[in-house]
């Protein structure tokens, strides 16, 4: 039997209210005449029951005539950053692991279409961060995850997906990863046997000194032979890149 997914369409007909529960909050929906309300109600310790009648204390959304509402998952809007992630690849070898990476729930009206977005809410928080120098870094989210050294570790979690790594350490010493830049913004978001699983990523690195080659691909079997492609990269731009993507934290301290 299939597993029923918490993204789709929704008919609402004005004056009706639904309540979708989520694992942090509970998402209350209510179609007006041509338009909706919409509001996250955050769960704490408590576990008030939510009173649907207080949808209409959230945010309205005129759209039109449209009794459609879409639920569609994305990756964040930032790039995410894996700290002291605990591996060491020895000198020219390859390490394949996978990271989960929180998804957003993206609310749609009538039909998925970029100007149709009415609002977007994390399944989770996401703390902010920096990446690389002070001067000439770039402002992105801290990646709280484990890393999976087997995709089969890893349960099917429709408020996560699944981000493969692979790594080419090309260089003549050991690479041991202080911190790692994924631009989830710049990857595919596909559904593959049971998982949302984002492009694979594949870096070359070549060195401290030198810019690593990173590449966002796919792979038949992470995402199967025909990809089925369930939401497109926020900020596309060339497959193949040079970047700074591992940054290696400098003892300014001088040791006596």
């Amino acid at each position: 039997m299939e597993k029923t997914t918490i993204y789709g369409k929704k008919q609402l007909e004005p004056g009706n209210s639904e309540l979708i529960d989520f694992a942090n909050f509970t998402l209350g929906i209510k179609r007006h005449t041509e338009g909706w309300f919409i509001k996250a109600f955050e769960k704490d310790d408590n576990n008030l029951e939510v009173n649907i009648d207080e949808i209409t204390s959230g945010t309205y959304f005129h759209t039109g005539k449209s009794n459609t509402i879409i639920l569609a998952p994305a990756l964040p809007a930032k790039p995410m950053v894996l700290k002291g992630s605990r591996l060491v690849i020895s000198p020219h070898q390859r390490l394949t692991f996978y990271v989960k990476v929180p998804l957003m729930l993206q609310l749609y009206s009538a039909k998925k279409l970029d100007e149709n977005l009415l609002t977007e809410i994390p399944f989770q928080r996401i703390s902010d961060t920096w990446f690389g120098e002070p001067v000439n870094g770039e402002a992105a989210y801290a990646l709280d995850s484990e890393q999976y050294l087997d995709l089969k570790e890893i349960g099917s979690d429709e408020n996560y997906a699944v981000c493969p790594i692979n790594i080419h350490n090309n260089n003549d010493s050991p690479l041991e990863i202080e911190r790692l830049i994924l631009r989830v913004d710049q990857m595919n978001l596909l559904r593959f046997n049971g998982y949302i699983i984002t492009s694979l990523v594949k870096l070359e690195y070549k060195g401290t000194n030198l810019l690593s080659s990173v590449n966002y691909g796919f792979s038949k079997t992470l995402h199967g032979e025909n990809h089925e492609i369930i939401a497109k990269p926020r900020n596309p731009e060339g497959k193949s890149l040079l970047k700074i993507n591992f940054h290696f934290i400098k003892n300014i301290y001088r040791s006596e």
